[in-house]
């Protein structure tokens, strides 16, 4: 059986110029994490020239080898985005109760916009995700906005308790950004309870 991190490798693979980017985390073994937070696709891409070899991009995926998730992404986006900043505000609230977090996207290719994803982006996004799912089977998904939470709701996620809350992004997070911190406090509360309930109690 192949390990997960061989599996990564195969499927982070090249596409239309782009590493794909699967998650975001700051854990060396992705299959342990219990909580994900779920976007539809990301707007700042991986590609392949200003990543360089695919081993590099793989190995910043499991922070080995001198390489990690949050430094190329630093590198290759100087200035992070709204949606990065907002990502962290909940995920340090997740993590400060001790959940195993991973960021991720139900499509894993960036975009200037959701709307421009090709077919062949959507169905190779979903495919990646549908495997990482499938691997980590996390109790809790923490999914933001309409359309990540119209496109989550296709897929058999009954192994988690699906946690659905306004868009992390612009414009959308506009619209609630003045009630942003309680309302991620509320959120992160939530999920922090389930994990820390017994399995068969979530």
């Amino acid at each position: 059986m192949k390990s997960f991190y061989d599996e990564a490798f195969e499927y982070t693979q090249e596409f239309e110029g782009q590493y794909p980017r699967p998650w975001m985390t700051d854990i060396t073994d992705p299959t342990q994490a219990d909580c994900l937070i779920v976007g539809f696709n990301q707007r700042n891409g991986y590609k392949v020239e200003d990543v360089g070899d695919h081993s590099r991009h793989v190995d910043a995926l499991f922070n080995r080898n001198g390489q990690s998730c949050r430094g190329l992404y630093d590198r290759l986006n100087p200035n992070p985005s709204r949606t990065r900043i907002n990502i962290d505000r909940l995920s340090k609230r997740l993590k400060n109760c001790g959940a195993k977090v991973l960021e991720t996207n139900v499509i894993c290719f960036s975009t200037p916009m959701s709307s421009d994803l090709t077919i062949r982006q959507r169905r190779a996004g979903l495919d990646v995700f549908k495997w990482l799912y499938g691997r980590i089977l996390p109790r809790v998904l923490i999914v933001h906005g309409r359309g990540a939470a119209k496109e989550l709701a296709k897929l058999d996620t009954s192994e988690s308790t699906v946690i659905e809350m306004a868009a992390l992004a612009p414009p959308a997070y506009n619209k609630w950004h003045g009630e942003s911190e309680s309302e991620l406090d509320r959120i992160a509360s939530l999920a922090c309870k389930i994990l820390q309930s017994p399995a068969n109690q979530a």
